[in-house]
């Protein structure tokens, strides 16, 4: 399954047969992008500004939703952006480290979002949160800006308890895990924001439907995971300890060695990408245009993710190189007894999936 550089951990071979695809107009986002972060001062200088620019968040929006309108696209990569800023302040920024100075800044962000009095003086993230609250306001349903605003809550929400794990050193089991990395990725307010870019939106009741929550919240966890996946080997050696990533909770939990857990990790990402690729199938058989079109773009998230993660700087190990090779054509099944589906959280998506088959 995997390739072994001398002296490293092998390079994951990704399994995924969704076909790649990116926006036609990702250039003109890429030029908005840098723009509206240079004017709400989320990047000052031209070393930051080509920061931001190495990392393709741009590209990345453009290939999570790749039959955007041009204004929805410029909003992916807006909302986008700042899922990547705010993560970063609380992963390795300035409130690394202080879970409850993040508890005060999430609250700013939440009001932000929902069209807040901003406070004085309001941070830049603050300021560009409104900017985007805006934008939402005038491209989506009332109902479906409050589902994104709720969704955006729990994100900041698990980000504290993220946070309050990693100062307290407080290892989580798998369960645990699992039940925080499903809003840790940002990808629930970012699906709800997918569902109106293309113009159209699902109506409410089918995005209400368990089978469409499910969907949404396994892409979710198939993105988190290979971020996992993609992130560990460099983590390893830049001696980053972070308890709170798929293959050290199996690493831990197993008793499995470095190489042994991320083979784990691989294969429980692959058994999740088939029960979501199963589901999908079977709830596009009678799914309206919308509906289908929505869950198009879900499909193109985890693609995307995979395409701009192979190549993007801030995955890439330090000789250059690919952290993931992306495969087509499923591996034989080499581990046995790593359905993710048998973990307590998440084991209604198998009890939903005979359902809805049945």
């Amino acid at each position: 399954m995997n390739e072994q550089p001398s002296g490293s951990l092998p390079t994951p071979s990704l399994w995924c047969p969704i076909p790649s695809g990116v926006h036609p107009h990702r250039a003109s986002v890429t030029e908005f992008q840098l723009d509206w972060s240079v004017r709400h001062r989320l990047v000052r200088g031209d070393a930051e500004t080509a920061r931001l620019a190495a990392a393709d968040i741009a590209g990345l929006a453009a290939r999570f939703v790749p039959r955007a309108t041009p204004a929805g696209a410029r909003t992916m990569a807006a909302l986008l952006t700042l899922t990547f800023v705010i993560d970063d302040l609380n992963d390795e920024g300035r409130l690394r480290g202080r879970p409850d100075a993040f508890t005060a800044y999430a609250s700013a962000l939440s009001r932000a979002l929902d069209g807040g009095p901003l406070g004085e003086p309001a941070e830049p993230t603050v300021r560009a949160l409104h900017d985007v609250g805006r934008r939402l306001g005038e491209s989506m349903s009332p109902a479906l800006r409050a589902r994104l605003v709720r969704d955006f809550r729990v994100t900041l929400a698990a980000e504290v308890r993220e946070s309050t794990h990693n100062v307290r050193r407080l290892p989580p089991d798998l369960d645990t895990y699992v039940r925080n990395r499903l809003a840790t990725t940002w990808i629930l307010p970012l699906t709800d924001l997918a569902a109106c870019v293309d113009g159209t939106e699902p109506a409410p009741e089918d995005l209400d439907r368990p089978e469409v929550r499910a969907l949404t919240e396994m892409t979710g966890l198939v993105l988190g995971w290979d971020n996992d996946i993609c992130g560990y080997a460099k983590d390893r050696r830049e001696g980053v300890v972070d308890v709170n990533n798929l293959p050290d909770v199996l690493a831990r939990t197993t008793g499995a060695g470095p190489a042994e857990a991320l083979d784990q990790a691989v294969a429980m990402r692959d058994r999740l990408l088939e029960h979501w690729l199963g589901l999908r199938d079977r709830v596009n058989e009678t799914a309206s245009p919308a509906l289908a079109g929505h869950l198009a773009n879900l499909a193109s998230m985890i693609r995307g993710h995979l395409d701009w993660a192979a190549t993007c700087p801030r995955h890439t190990v330090p000789h250059g190189g690919p952290v993931i090779r992306i495969s087509p054509t499923r591996p034989e099944p080499g581990l046995a007894g790593l359905d993710p589906l048998r973990i307590p959280s998440i084991a209604w998506w198998g009890r939903l999936s005979s359902e809805v088959a049945g």
